[in-house]
């Protein structure tokens, strides 16, 4: 090569390459090559205060960090493999590191800027601590001997280098209705439920919640219903199955069974599947009941044919002093009623909706005829209390007349008596006399005022009187 003047900077560098070395010159200066040189101008490196280099020497393998701030110039065998940020921790935040060469782990905490060794990693990144408080814990794994330690206490939880986070674990509360299921690692089980005194806790290390899983849709053909918490309660539940009467109808039953959970430990220890057991059991039942009676009779009374169905077997082997085959499993059947029936075969069901409607049609004749009736009926009582009024009015004139008949009365004949005393001194002849004619005087009074005509005949003379006089209306 042609010898050459280099003039350097403060943040340069040459790269001298001979044929039997490799050096570097740093700025600032002037150089000015040999013979057989090839030189090559770079920049240093500026790292600021968060910022470091993974650097590796190609000649001996060597690794080695580089931390800022500072003007890096790079030797001559080294080569950068990383130029990255340090990772800065807050004060709730920790961050693992695993040497690659020994395998050892280091967990720092923060506050701080942390930068990785040469040789180490960082093993799932940046981190927060774990708040554990009275609804939270954590289920930590030593990694020396494998053992699980669930963590209660309350504190702000930082792993050790051997400690390993499996899971945090929720507090479990149960209302008074729940009850749940624990299995341990023996296989044993535990219940607890929301009226005992365990009703908050936190699942132990190799403890986990039974898992049920039930049949349900309609048709009760899949275990999709899956569920760790038991409800108590009474609840409902829909069925749909086919049935064939006595004469050979084959129908489509809905039922509506309302059910509970009587004792868990019953139901545990017999059944996996409480809804699909009830099912299938009530379906041979009410199948067996339909198949003994016609369409007829079916449609005429099926709610106390279903419930009777299911229900009286129960009854009869309660009365034998057995339990029957639902609390054998620890469950309670409320009630049964149909919820929807119609035929599979659409003629069939034409005429089931026919007779539906003629049914429906001669209810609403019935109860419209019973309503005029009722009318009918309110208007006759009312007409009855109305005469019985018109009675009480009647008897209460005629007392008023009476009294008035006995009060008029009672004057009259005072008079009379008042008369005949001032003439006591006449004889009883002539005063009856005279009061006669002192009578008919008042009679023409009376008379006189209206518009009837009186004639005087002598009382001697045989005569008749016929009056022409008439008015046209």
């Amino acid at each position: 090569m042609i010898p050459r003047l280099f003039f350097l900077k403060q943040d340069q560098q040459l790269l001298i390459e001979s044929p039997t070395q490799r050096r570097v010159v740093n700025g600032p200066g002037i150089y000015f090559s040999k013979p057989l040189e090839w030189v090559s101008r770079r920049q240093g490196l500026q790292l600021g205060p968060s910022e470091y280099l993974r650097l590796r020497n190609s000649l001996s393998g060597e690794c080695s960090i580089q931390v800022g701030p500072q003007l890096y110039f790079l030797a001559p065998w080294e080569e950068v493999v990383d130029y990255e940020k340090a990772l800065v921790l807050q004060q709730e935040q920790y961050l693992r590191l695993l040497d690659s060469t020994t395998g050892s782990l280091r967990v720092l905490k923060g506050e701080q800027a942390v930068v990785p060794g040469p040789t180490e990693c960082v093993v799932q990144g940046v981190q927060n601590a774990i708040h554990i408080d009275g609804e939270k814990a954590v289920l930590v794994r030593d990694l020396r001997n494998g053992n699980l330690v669930l963590i209660s206490e309350p504190q702000v939880f930082v792993p050790e280098s051997y400690q390993e986070v499996v899971e945090v674990r929720p507090l479990i509360q149960l209302e008074d209705h729940e009850a749940v299921v624990v299995r341990s690692q023996d296989g044993s089980y535990t219940i607890h439920t929301g009226q005992s005194e365990q009703r908050a806790f936190f699942l132990d290390p190799h403890c986990e919640l039974l898992e049920f899983r039930w049949s349900s849709g309609i048709h009760k053909d899949a275990r999709s219903l899956v569920l760790t918490r038991l409800d108590l309660r009474p609840k409902f539940m829909w069925y749909e199955f086919d049935v064939r009467t006595a004469d050979n109808v084959e129908l489509r039953l809905g039922v509506t069974f309302f059910w509970q959970i009587d004792t868990v430990q019953t139901m545990l220890a017999s059944t996996d599947d409480a809804p699909g057991d009830i099912c299938s059991h009530s379906r041979s039942l009410i199948i067996q009941a339909v198949s003994q009676v016609s369409l007829e009779q079916f449609l005429a009374d099926f709610n106390a044919l279903i419930r009777a169905s299911v229900q009286t077997s129960a009854q009869t082997l309660a009365q034998g002093g057995r339990l029957d085959f639902f609390q054998t499993r620890g469950l309670t059947i409320h009630a049964v009623e149909v919820r929807s029936v119609s035929c599979k075969d659409v003629a069939t069901q034409h005429i089931l909706q026919e007779i539906i409607q003629e049914t429906t049609h001669r209810i609403n004749l019935l109860q419209k005829q019973e309503s005029e009736n009722e009318i009918k009926l309110r208007q006759l009582e009312g007409q009855l209390t109305l005469e019985k009024q018109r009675e009480t009015l009647l008897q209460w004139q005629e007392r008023h007349q009476q009294a008035e008949g006995r009060i008029a009365g009672l004057a009259e004949a005072e008079k009379v008596k008042t008369f005949f005393e001032h003439l006591k001194e006449l004889s009883p002849e002539l005063r009856l006399q005279i009061y006669q004619l002192l009578r008919k005087q008042d009679a023409l009074a009376e008379l006189s005022q209206g518009q009837a005509q009186l004639y005087f005949t002598p009382a001697d003379v045989n005569l008749s009187i016929e009056s022409k006089d008439f008015q046209l209306v």
